[in-house]
């Protein structure tokens, strides 16, 4: 390599030639000055690689001690120590120490003062030194306490690994809690509870503690009264009860409550403040508290018993609280469905109240009204139920609001009707229509749109329904339109004769039905000949009338998507869909009516004459 490196700079020194062609410019020394510049660079270290971090806390070490206030815990005084590592080789660096939410109260370096800094939150170490640096901090953070249980919580910088130490001067059993703590241990020493534990390398520090309550002080000192609120509901087979025990606490604390469930009855859930764990056994229900209540506490159950459809003898079940001086109750009783509730006999250790004197505890967690109430003085009372299940009503699903009939009548006798119905359906698939004896129907139309209609067994034409859409709280209606033509009879040689004309019967009721029929010009209708089922009228009174209904082109975009998903599962018909008509309409009207038609036939008829040559 030298060689090489030597010649190059000996042809370098060479004049150029003259016949040579300009070339780039050329750098010219001594040998000697080349030389020594060679060995002073030859030697020159490589550029170390870039570390991965600038720093890294290799450990640490947390000891803490619970400060207390009038007897009451407050705050815990930590002293930590982070070794921490600066692999930067010059500059400076910034490592997380704590958050900003613990107080700060001293960070040394040696004997020296740590300068820290304050930046998003947190407090940072700021340092140009290199190499490992033991960190120590002294610092305070708050305790909370809540339902017999006291803790602190704070966030922790990352770190190959951190132990923690917290003692609280007590001399009293502690059950102590880490939070995903890998090693826990609890000891005694100096009049203080101590637990050490190894904790995660990022995350935070939650520690919580609680005293343990010896069992024989309870049973020998606490004295407890029960009251208990109960809301008994029965329906679909089942009886579904909500019982609140507000039991009242005195002399002692106590951490475990027991109540009696009655027999059959499966427990869904209790709620109470401060449940470490509850269980059943022997129809017996434990709840574990984790802290000494004292004063009022109140425990809701929730039960429920299936019981089956139909008549029903029961006795209400009561929840009993086990290990209390006294225990009084009350009871109410809500049907949930169609059910006659009323007591069964004569009861044991119980008073029927009136309902409106039953506690706030039982009045205000339903709004059903409630049909029974008792009052119990005694655990062992007894309430006999009697329960009767009657049939539901079949209610109506669907009505035809307005029924706007138009009929075509011709000199020759022939006639064409187109009715419009005016729909609102619940529940219903389709309208059945049973058409005039001999009429040929020629198109079918929901809501604007040709439908195919089918035909039933015993001849009635299916018209298919899609369901109303909820407008302004109510069931918007929609349109159905049937067109059909009827031969009918001619006039006689004298231009005499009679028209009769029935319009389709409905399965279900329509509340205003509108007919108009346009006679033949130069025919005479005789007013006196005029009899049927409708009304006579010079004009129609419209005590229903017509409302804007739903079109399926138009902008109701639910009743479209509808009537589309129907027709593409084949629930509007199959085949090729009908031929819109129209009627024209010539002569002169005639107007018939009629309030309230249920499925009974619509049928006009009259004598008229001066049809004669036409």
């Amino acid at each position: 390599m030298r060689i090489a490196l030597l010649l190059l700079a000996l042809f370098a020194a060479l004049p150029a030639r003259a016949q040579d062609t300009p070339g780039p410019e050329r750098v010219v020394m001594k040998l000697e000055d080349f030389l020594k510049l060679y060995e002073q660079t030859r030697d020159r270290p490589k550029e170390p690689p870039k570390p991965p971090s600038s720093w890294s806390v290799s450990s640490a070490r947390y000891d803490g001690k619970v400060i207390f206030d009038h007897g009451a815990p407050t705050s815990a005084v930590f002293d930590a120590t982070l070794r921490i590592e600066v692999l930067e080789q010059k500059g400076w660096v910034k490592v997380p120490l704590l958050p900003a939410t613990v107080a700060l109260r001293s960070a040394k370096l040696g004997n020296q003062d740590a300068s820290v800094i304050v930046d998003g939150g947190w407090y940072w170490l700021a340092t140009d030194r290199t190499g490992t640096l033991d960190l120590k901090l002294s610092f305070a953070v708050s305790v909370f306490s809540h339902e017999g249980a006291s803790g602190l919580s704070f966030e922790l910088p990352k770190s190959g690994g951190a132990t923690v130490s917290l003692a609280v001067p007590t001399s009293e059993d502690l059950d102590f809690e880490v939070a995903d703590a890998r090693v826990l241990q609890v000891r005694t020493e100096g009049g203080n509870r101590i637990v050490d534990a190894s904790i995660p390398v990022t995350g935070s520090l939650s520690v919580t503690w609680q005293h343990k309550l010896p069992e024989a002080t309870k049973a020998q000192e606490a004295r407890v009264y029960a009251e208990v609120f109960s809301l008994l509901g029965i329906g679909d087979g089942l009886l579904q009860e909500t019982a609140t025990i507000q039991n009242t606490i005195l002399f002692a604390g106590v951490d475990t409550l027991k109540v009696a469930i009655p027999d059959g009855m499966t427990l869904l859930d209790v709620k109470g403040a401060g449940i470490r764990d509850w269980k059943v056994t022997d129809d017996t229900l434990v709840v574990g508290l984790n802290y000494a209540a004292e004063g009022a506490y109140p425990l809701t159950l929730q039960l429920e018993k299936v019981v089956g459809q139909g008549d029903l003898q029961t006795d209400a079940p009561l929840p009993t609280p086990l290990g209390a001086e006294r225990v009084k109750g009350y009871l109410g009783v809500e049907a949930r469905g169609n059910l006659e509730i009323g007591a069964g006999g004569a009861a044991t250790g119980a008073t029927a109240v009136d309902v409106r004197n039953l506690p706030a505890a039982i009045l205000g967690i339903t709004t059903q009204p409630v049909l029974l109430g008792y009052k119990y003085l005694s655990a062992d009372a007894k309430i006999p139920l009697k329960v009767t299940q009657h049939e539901d009503v079949d209610v109506l699903v669907t009505l035809l609001d307005h029924a706007q009939a138009t009929t075509m009548w011709t000199a020759d006798g022939r006639r064409m009707t187109k009715v419009v119905y005016q729909v609102r359906n619940n529940r219903k698939q389709y309208l059945r229509l049973a058409l005039p004896e001999g009429a040929e129907l020629w198109s079918a139309s929901l809501g604007g749109r040709a439908v195919q209609p089918a035909r039933s067994a015993d001849g009635k034409v299916l018209l298919p329904l899609v369901r109303s859409q909820a407008q302004g709280g109510a069931l918007a209606a929609f349109a159905v339109e049937v067109v059909y033509v009827e031969q009918g009879t001619a006039p006689d040689a004298g231009g005499r004769g009679t028209f009769t004309a029935q319009l389709p019967t409905a399965d279900v009721p329509t509340t205003y039905v509108a007919w108009q029929v346009w006679a033949p010009e130069g025919a005479k209708i005789g007013k006196r000949s005029i009899e049927g089922s409708l009304r006579h009228v010079e004009a129609f009174s419209n005590p229903v009338p017509m409302t804007d209904m739903a079109e399926m082109p138009a902008m109701d975009v639910a009743t479209v998507q509808t009537a589309q998903s129907q027709a593409n599962t084949g629930a509007l018909g199959q085949g090729a869909a009908p031929v819109p008509v129209s009627l024209p309409l010539t002569g002169a009207p005639i107007y018939f009516e009629k309030l309230l038609a249920l499925e009974e036939p619509l049928k006009v008829q009259f004598a008229y004459h001066g049809l004669k040559n036409r």
